[in-house]
């Protein structure tokens, strides 16, 4: 029987690399009930399964009113799926945890990946995936999707979860498809608990000529000087 993967997360997470990655050259656009857009999709072997992966568009907020996050709403109310598969950015950790909490609660099986850890650690971002992973309710894993750094290991994860547990009872997710705020609250808690972050995190030259050009005091005397300058050094090579 035919099982189905939905992969979810924000935009530029690096979900369609690990799509890449976990399909091969096998990605298809087709046409999907409930939605009048075309999603790309591939169908694997994943242990002795044969699962269809769904790459669904990047989205900040399950209970939004883009256009993207209604087309993912309505994907997950009208298509049976057995798994999530949830993508985060690891170095942007505290804007994408309450996104991951949204989706965990729906009552899918679910499988969280935070992508981009080698640059987390770099960033001096550090993980207790064990504390992460209770708090979600889902595994966890740390990949680089970019370098194949723990790939194998997250389709692992999924083939686990794939032959572990059914899918969720369709009106059962119709009901959890109320929004929440206190998820928010429970989101910088977890942080608190499970993520160790610098207090600075470390800027490259050009964040911090930004942070400087652009400060709401000292940003507009600096153009101004700026420009002065060059119109002094014009007026030189002119003499």
């Amino acid at each position: 029987m035919l099982k189905r993967i939905a992969l979810l997360g924000m935009p530029n997470t690096g979900k369609s690399t690990f799509f890449n990655r976990l399909t091969g050259a096998g990605a298809r656009i087709g046409n999907w009930p409930g939605i009048t857009v075309d999603l790309l999709g591939a169908k694997i072997l994943l242990g002795g399964d044969l699962v269809e992966v769904v790459d669904l568009p990047g989205l900040y907020d399950l209970h939004g009113f883009a256009e993207d996050e209604q087309v993912v709403r309505r994907f997950l109310q009208s298509n049976p799926v057995d798994l999530l598969c949830i993508i985060l950015n690891a170095t942007q950790i505290d804007q994408q945890l309450p996104l991951a909490l949204q989706l965990c609660r729906l009552g899918l099986p679910a499988v969280v990946v935070l992508n981009m850890a080698d640059e987390a650690e770099r960033l001096g971002i550090r993980f207790d995936p064990v504390a992460l992973a209770a708090g979600l309710g889902s595994p966890v894993g740390l990949i680089s999707a970019k370098y194949g750094q723990g790939c194998a290991e997250a389709c692992d994860t999924l083939r686990r979860m794939l032959s572990q547990r059914p899918a969720a009872d369709t009106q059962a997710l119709q009901a959890n498809f109320a929004a929440d705020d206190a998820l928010i609250a429970e989101a910088e808690t977890l942080l608190a608990r499970a993520v160790t972050m610098p207090r600075v995190l470390d800027l490259g030259l050009s964040e911090r000529i930004d942070r400087i050009a652009l400060h709401p005091v000292l940003g507009i005397p600096l153009f101004f000087l700026a420009l002065f300058l060059l119109f002094q050094a014009d007026r030189k090579s002119v003499v």
